[in-house]
């Protein structure tokens, strides 16, 4: 029993330093906070589903095999991203292995952290039962349905935005059920819809802790939406929060078609290779494109004087999100809080310095337009961001 207790003692030790870390503003933590409070979650719950199954779901010798694939499943979005530009990430470490980590690690908890509130979620709707139902043809619809969809988010992302998080549901089932593994359609044809209930339901909860953790979080994503920038809560606009258990009802589809090859070893070497090589194809086009801002050194930052600087290192600052506002000059504090605006970053800073913005108030009078020449920024949306909070400055 104590053996049990131990992994939830390190879970909430481990959530509660990462919470620490942002209050106090531990620059060894502050860009880990994301990363601390999934793992916390994901330990916790493992822990809840190996009580009832006798071994954990995740939290066993296939581990890293299993963070690596999810953070290659997860960049296939980030790829996907690229072409729509609904999010962006700001406040990223400027430290490449740093930020390298970080990227790894949180996107290695999707499939972890979904799944096992899936797993948790079923015990409330595996006993619900259905009629029957059958779709003729499924796999070849379903798969050719999949295709379709995905080249028309990418084909029209201004308005078909929303089929990239369908398209793999389609597409991962269908050809789940064509090769006999475990499909939601053959759970529906059996009339048992409990699983795809639990998998809706763990996309909703997951939903609401990735939007609340990534508020609290320095490290986070901004979203640009088309057509719904000012309807948010947290990042997320509202009608956003569908298309969390859409992506989760896709992401478990995927974990069967993984738990299907399982004893296929070369297949499941081949999901693997794939994974690294899209996730080592993904980080540095996250970090060129989706990647709006960057932490700064404190040695860097020409706003400060060289006695703050020193001062600042001295109590352990090293990055601007780890420094005490309290420390520097009220020009310093002022300037501090311009570059720490909705994550805006030192080095767009400069830029607006350069163009003759060095002032909140200065920013939310500008044109659109002009403001995206002065910050090199194409996407409109992203620079819509920075006017909206300069005038809640």
């Amino acid at each position: 029993m104590i053996l049990r207790i131990i992994p939830v003692i390190f879970a909430l030790f481990l959530y509660i330093t990462g919470h620490i870390a942002v209050t106090a503003r531990w620059d060894a933590l502050i860009s880990f906070f994301f990363v601390t409070s999934w793992w916390a979650y994901i330990i916790i719950l493992d822990s809840i589903v190996s009580l009832r199954s006798g071994k954990p779901m995740f939290l066993n010798r296939n581990l890293p095999e299993m963070v690596v694939i999810s953070c290659g499943f997860w960049c296939v979005f980030e790829l996907v991203n690229l072409r729509l530009e609904n999010w962006f990430y700001v406040n990223i470490p400027f430290q490449a292995p740093v930020r390298y980590a970080g990227y790894l690690l949180a996107y290695g908890t999707v499939i972890p952290a979904i799944c096992l509130t899936a797993a948790v979620a079923d015990t409330f709707f595996a006993s619900i039962r259905t009629r029957p139902f059958t779709v003729r043809y499924y796999a070849t619809r379903a798969i050719t349905a999949g295709i379709i969809l995905f080249v028309l988010a990418l084909l029209v992302p201004g308005y078909l935005f929303g089929l990239a998080w369908v398209f793999g549901i389609f597409l991962t089932d269908g050809i789940n059920y064509r090769t006999g593994h475990r499909s939601f359609m053959a759970d529906l044809e059996k009339g048992s819809p409990g699983r795809l209930l639990a998998a809706l339901a763990s996309g909703l909860i997951c939903g609401i802790l990735w939007e609340s953790w990534n508020f609290i979080s320095p490290v986070r994503w901004i979203y640009t939406v088309p057509f719904f920038e000012g309807m948010k809560v947290f990042e997320m606009p509202v009608i956003g929060y569908i298309g969390f258990p859409v992506f989760a009802v896709e992401t478990v589809a995927f974990f069967d078609l993984l738990n299907g090859l399982r004893k296929k070893t070369t297949l499941r070497a081949a999901v693997l290779g794939v994974a690294v090589l899209i996730s080592a194809m993904s980080f540095p086009l996250i970090d060129r494109c989706t990647v709006f801002s960057y932490t700064a050194p404190v040695r860097d930052l020409s706003f400060l004087t060289e006695a703050t600087k020193r001062r600042l290192l001295d109590a352990g600052a090293k990055t601007n999100l780890s420094i005490d506002p309290g420390m520097l000059e009220p020009n310093e504090a002022d300037t501090l809080r311009f570059v720490n605006m909705k994550g805006l970053g030192y080095a767009n800073y400069l830029k607006l310095k350069r163009g003759g913005v060095s002032r909140a108030r200065d920013l939310k009078d500008m044109g659109d337009r002009q403001l995206r020449r002065i910050l090199n920024e194409e996407n409109l949306r992203r620079v819509h961001v920075y006017q909206d909070a300069a005038k809640r400055y």
